[in-house]
């Protein structure tokens, strides 16, 4: 079990440093629509591409759902904000993916951020 926490370790972390670059990259002012460059907090990643990270790294998680509630718990916790978003979106995701395998919502991380009636989302 230790050998699966681990491997589990490395997959979030490498999710979570591809995030977080993906996120500085776009930040930069060349990488910014010039219509919104001069507005304040533009750039950064987009819902969709958060989305897409939530939907991979939640199927990489789900060999892993017997630690889903430690794993919650530990990464609500992470120092990081994208780490305290990111592992608890995935595991949501992935617990939506195990209750039903064609799962599927192009609005999962929109809902995460500002849940819904249909969806509590962090709530």
């Amino acid at each position: 079990m230790a050998g699966n926490g681990n491997a589990m370790v490395v997959i979030f972390e490498d999710f979570l440093v591809g995030l977080i670059e993906l996120d500085e990259e776009l930040k930069k002012p060349e990488n910014i629509d010039p219509y919104f460059r001069n507005m304040e907090g533009a750039g950064g990643i987009h819902y969709w591409q958060l989305n897409q990270y939530i939907a991979e790294l939640a199927s990489e998680l789900i060999a892993y759902e017997t630690q889903f509630e430690a794993l919650e718990t530990e990464w609500k916790q992470h120092n990081e904000f994208w780490g305290r978003f990111l592992g608890p979106a995935a595991i949501q995701y992935a617990r939506n993916l195990i209750a039903d395998p064609q799962y599927e919502d192009e609005e999962f991380a929109m809902d995460w951020v500002m849940p819904s009636e249909e969806n509590l989302g962090s709530e």
